[in-house]
């Protein structure tokens, strides 16, 4: 008697490749997501503050400015009990060619800055500002 051929995969069959392949995506999706934990760097630092003031200044619907002093890495808003120190990593600085550095962030997000530089590692990084839009990034 001839048996048929046969054709296609069980159900049972395709239980297991999925129960091990759950299993292996358990183990290995938490590994990966581990890699991209790093510290943040100097220029995260200041770009993160950037945005937290625009964001301020969009929520509240009025112009804030944030004055930095390089030298000390203090920084203030023209908002009540909003000041602070930027937590630079070791050896990272700040640098402007004026002692304090303003930031003025309109209503709508726009941005009217005066250049400065984040130094860390002997490169100088300039902070760059898309005028319209707001935006801060650290780049050439």
């Amino acid at each position: 008697m001839r048996t048929r051929a046969r054709r296609g995969v069980t159900l049972i069959e395709l239980v297991v490749v999925i129960a091990l392949m759950s299993i292996i995506a358990g183990v290995t999706v938490p590994a990966l997501s581990s890699l991209d934990r790093r510290e943040p760097t100097a220029v995260d630092i200041v770009s993160t503050l950037l945005r937290e003031t625009r964001a301020t200044a969009i929520e509240q619907g009025r112009s804030v400015v944030l004055t930095i002093d390089p030298a000390t890495a203090r920084y203030w808003l023209d908002v009540p009990d909003t000041t602070g120190v930027l937590a630079l990593p070791g050896g990272a600085t700040l640098m402007a060619p004026t002692p304090r550095v303003h930031v003025r962030f309109a209503a709508t997000g726009e941005v009217d800055a005066e250049p400065f530089f984040v130094r860390e590692h002997d490169l100088a990084t300039p902070v760059v500002f898309d005028r319209w839009s707001g935006e801060a990034r650290g780049g050439r």
